[in-house]
């Protein structure tokens, strides 16, 4: 799984997310190339243009949709999952939204987690997961504001033991 989060786990504001950090744009693009990503449908529809080399795969409860681009559509986590090994993808990277990560997370064995240093109301989070227990962090790469991110940023990578 992969997203990007502030401390209170606000991952949307109901009209997409509520920064633009150009850092965490390039670092998302770089860990999912080549990857297939399964996303919820108004996810998928805000990011058209974003599938370069990834393989977007579309979970949704119509699975008669016909989408933009022509995704693969499944109805559950399981059938995602099958759909990515019978691409041959190397990894299925679960890319939101809220509803994709919180069916997903039982599946998930590692998280990769930008915590964004910044305080906002939202209507979408990132499901609780445990540091103790089943998860553990194990690398974070901090980068400060700049001009071109108007927040820090906190890259975490947590693995389930």
């Amino acid at each position: 799984m992969i997203a990007a989060m502030t401390a209170q786990r606000v991952i949307g504001t109901g009209k997409g997310i509520p920064w633009h950090l150009p850092r965490d744009q390039a670092h998302f693009r770089t860990y999912t190339a080549g990857k297939a990503m399964l996303l919820g449908r108004r996810t998928y529809e805000e990011m058209i243009g974003w599938f370069a080399t990834q393989t977007p795969i579309v979970l949704t409860r119509d699975s008669g949709r016909t989408l933009e681009g022509s995704p693969l559509v499944v109805t559950s986590v399981e059938a995602a999952i099958e759909a990515a090994q019978h691409s041959r993808a190397s990894e299925l990277v679960v890319s939101g939204g809220a509803q994709i990560y919180t069916a997903a997370l039982d599946y998930a064995d590692s998280l990769v987690l930008t915590l964004v240093d910044t305080d906002v109301e939202g209507s979408a989070q990132f499901p609780e997961f445990s540091s103790s227990g089943n998860w553990c962090c194990s690398e974070t790469e901090w980068y400060a504001a700049d001009a071109e991110n108007a927040y820090a940023m906190e890259i975490q990578r947590w693995e389930r033991h």
